[in-house]
C-alpha cells in the first residue's frame, strides 16, 4: 500500500490484518484500563490509610513508616553487586539480534526489619509489590551472575575474572545488560500489610517460617548451599545431608528468635489473606509514592483512550 494515506491503507487492508489490527487495540485498552483503575485504588488506599507506631499498631491492615534493617543470622547478599542488602531484585539479559531478552531473574524473598522510635518489626516480603530507591544497570559479556561485580565509578574495561565490565558507555557494544535494585540498611521505608504480634502460641509458627525463609535463601545461592552440604561432592543433596541444612537453618532460626523475645515481642508484617488489600513496600516517602501511582494511572488512562479512539475509527472506517 506503499504511501497511502492511514485511513486508505485501512480500508485496503485484508480481513486478517483488520482483525489483528483490532485484536492488538482492545489488548491495549484493556491493559490501559485495567493499569489507570489499578494505580488509582492503589493511591487512594495509601491515602486512606492511617500511619501506626509499631509498638502501638493494632493487629490487622496497617501502614508502618521507618528505616530498613537487615535481622541478624545468615546475612542477605545481591548476588549480582554482592552487596549486603534487605532486599534485591535482579535481571540479566542477553543482546539477541538488537533485542534484550531476559537470561535469568530473581526476587529476594528473605526477611528484615522495619524499624521506627518505638520498636522493630519483621517484614516477609514473600507476595509484596516493591518500589526500591537504588537501581543500578551496567554492561557487560558474561551471563553467570557470581562473576558479575559492579565496577567503581569510571572504572570502563575493568578485567574482573572472566567477565570485562563495561559502563553504559558501552551499551552498544556489550552482549549483556544486568539490572539490579535494593533495600539496604538505612533506606527509609514505608510498608502497608497485614501486622500481627506473635504470642505464646505462634512462637513455634514463628520459628518455622523463620527456617523456611533461611532455606529459601539458601536454595537460590546454589553454590554456596553445595559447598557447605554436600560432603560426598557428589553435586547432589541426598536425603540426610539436606536434613542437615535444616536442622542448621532451624538452630540459626531459634537463635534469631530468641533474640527477638529478650527484647521485645515479635511483631510481623506479611501479605494480607484478603486479596483486596494490597501489600506495598516502598523507599519512596508516602506522598512520592501517591504521585508516582496517580501519574501511572494517568497514563493507563491515556492509554485505554487512545486505543479506544484508533479502535472506534478503525472500525467506523471498515463498516460504516
Amino acid at each position: 500500500m506503499g504511501g497511502a494515506p492511514l485511513s486508505v491503507q485501512i480500508r485496503q487492508a485484508d480481513e486478517v490484518e483488520l482483525w489483528l489490527m483490532l485484536g492488538v487495540l482492545v489488548l491495549v485498552a484493556v491493559i490501559g484500563f485495567y493499569l489507570g483503575f489499578r494505580r488509582l485504588w492503589l493511591a487512594r488506599v495509601i491515602e486512606d490509610a492511617p500511619t501506626a507506631r509499631i509498638r502501638s499498631a493494632p493487629q490487622g491492615y496497617v501502614e508502618l513508616v521507618g528505616e530498613a534493617k537487615a535481622m541478624a543470622g545468615e546475612p542477605i547478599v545481591a548476588p549480582l553487586s554482592k552487596t549486603s542488602c534487605c532486599w534485591y531484585r535482579y535481571s540479566i539479559e542477553s543482546k539477541r539480534g538488537g533485542e534484550w531478552r531476559t537470561v535469568r531473574k530473581q526476587t529476594s524473598d528473605g526477611l528484615f526489619l522495619v524499624a521506627d522510635e518505638t520498636g522493630e518489626c519483621v517484614v516477609d516480603p514473600d507476595g509484596a509489590e516493591v518500589t526500591p530507591g537504588t537501581k543500578r544497570v551496567w554492561y557487560g559479556d558474561g551471563d553467570e551472575p557470581i562473576t558479575v561485580v559492579m565496577p567503581p565509578r569510571g572504572a570502563e574495561g575493568v578485567q574482573l575474572g572472566p567477565v570485562v565490565m563495561r559502563s553504559s558507555g558501552a551499551m552498544f557494544t556489550s552482549t549483556h545488560r544486568y539490572t539490579e535494585e535494593l533495600i539496604v540498611p538505612g533506606d527509609p521505608l514505608y510498608a502497608l500489610g497485614e501486622f500481627k504480634t506473635l504470642d505464646d502460641i505462634d512462637h513455634h509458627q514463628s520459628r518455622s517460617e523463620m527456617t523456611a525463609a533461611i532455606l529459601r535463601e539458601w536454595k537460590r545461592e546454589r553454590r554456596r548451599l553445595m559447598d557447605r552440604f554436600d560432603h560426598n561432592r557428589d553435586g547432589v543433596l541426598d536425603a540426610s545431608e539436606w536434613e542437615g541444612a535444616r536442622l542448621l537453618a532451624a538452630q540459626e532460626a531459634a537463635r534469631d528468635h530468641a533474640e527477638q523475645l529478650a527484647h521485645q515481642h515479635v511483631h510481623t508484617l506479611r501479605r494480607p489473606q484478603a486479596k483486596d488489600r494490597p501489600f506495598l513496600l516502598s523507599t519512596l516517602p508516602q506522598f512520592r509514592l501517591v504521585r508516582r501511582y496517580r501519574w501511572e494511572a494517568f497514563g493507563g488512562f491515556v492509554l485505554f483512550l487512545a486505543a479506544g479512539g484508533l479502535l472506534t475509527w478503525i472500525s467506523t472506517l471498515r463498516l460504516w
